[in-house]
């Protein structure tokens, strides 16, 4: 048996967890979740996580794996909606007790997870495609993922790429798009497609949508995206019913876009913190409608699968599984 340590370090949460690598499968011993504005120090936080949990079990931990949102730059990485800095070699020193420290990309740990999840980890909206072409080589996919930020991944053959493909400049669709990027243009200058497709994106819209009502009822300036996203489920706000309708077009167009770029046949996988809570809305044709809408391509886009990540742990898996690859 192998024990490993992970990490996922997000805007808004962060987890910890332990596994076991036995029968050829990962196997969940601990899991701690933490409010990620609270760490000022992920090496304070991870040594925390270790005294606090299993203090006995530190010195067999094989390997350690973090998962970082944002770019990393040689030994460095800045999380981009979080204001925490880390360092590798400082991260590597203060674990010195385990034989291999690792970290990678959040979205690059989430590709690698979707190869270690169960089928019924991923719920498909279209397809069936396939992942491999006549000769056995394995087709191109892509990741998405929306949650506090906005992510995106390639996976190139049997490896995962990240990008920063979320802060690329955002293309209006049709007339109420355009209005949208006036609006937000005024606010950031630079609109982006995380502006949009985030926890935070979705307060934009809600914001963009109330201004634009003749004769509004009364609702607040703003609302937290959980309860945009709720009311919009439940078709009890209409600026929210429509707000989470721009949201879900609009990461369909997105998606859609990213197949093209990087020929994408294998599929494209929604993942992040916000897809599998607003799983009714991704099914309702909204976003396969925008996914195919691309004029002369849309014949390609049709047969390529898109599937919802269900699996909240999977970039915590991705990093069980690199950390598995880099003891090797």
């Amino acid at each position: 048996m192998c024990m490993i340590l992970t990490g996922d370090i997000g805007g808004t949460k962060t987890k910890f967890a332990l596994f076991s690598w036995e029968d050829q499968q990962f196997k969940l011993i601990h899991q701690e979740r933490v409010e990620s504005k609270s760490i000022s120090s992920l090496e304070d936080a991870v040594a925390g996580y270790l005294a606090g949990n299993h203090p006995g079990q530190s010195a067999g931990i094989e390997a350690a794996w973090f998962s970082l949102a944002g770019p990393i730059a040689g030994n460095s990485c800045r999380l981009t909606n979080l204001d925490l800095t880390v360092d590798l070699r400082s991260l590597q020193k203060r674990l010195d007790f385990i034989p291999r420290v690792g970290w990678s990309n959040d979205l690059v740990a989430m590709g690698y997870g979707i190869a270690v999840l169960p089928e019924d980890a991923l719920l498909r909206l279209n397809g069936p495609g396939k992942q491999e072409d006549d000769r056995g080589e394995i087709l191109n996919r892509a990741v998405l993922a929306p949650g506090t930020g906005l992510g995106e991944a390639l996976m190139i053959g049997d490896q995962v790429y990240p990008t920063e493909g979320a802060h690329t400049d955002f293309a209006p669709h049709n007339e109420e798009d355009l209005e949208l990027w006036r609006y937000l243009h005024r606010r950031y200058g630079h609109v982006s497609y995380e502006r949009i497709l985030s926890g935070a994106g979705l307060s934009n819209l809600y914001q963009f949508l109330r201004a634009q009502k003749k004769s509004p009822e009364q609702l607040p300036d703003q609302l937290p995206p959980e309860e945009i996203s709720a009311k919009g489920l439940a078709r009890s706000c209409p600026v929210c019913t429509k707000a989470l309708d721009m949201f879900v077009r609009l990461l369909g167009a997105e998606a859609g876009n990213l197949a093209l770029k990087s020929l994408a046949l294998g599929g494209v996988y929604l993942g992040g913190g916000i897809p599998p809570k607003i799983r009714e809305k991704l099914t309702d044709g909204t976003l396969l409608a925008a996914f195919l809408d691309k004029g002369r391509f849309s014949r390609l886009l049709k047969d390529i699968p898109v599937d919802v990540i269900l699996e909240e742990n999977t970039p915590l898996l991705g990093a069980a599984y690199l950390a598995l690859q880099a003891q090797r």
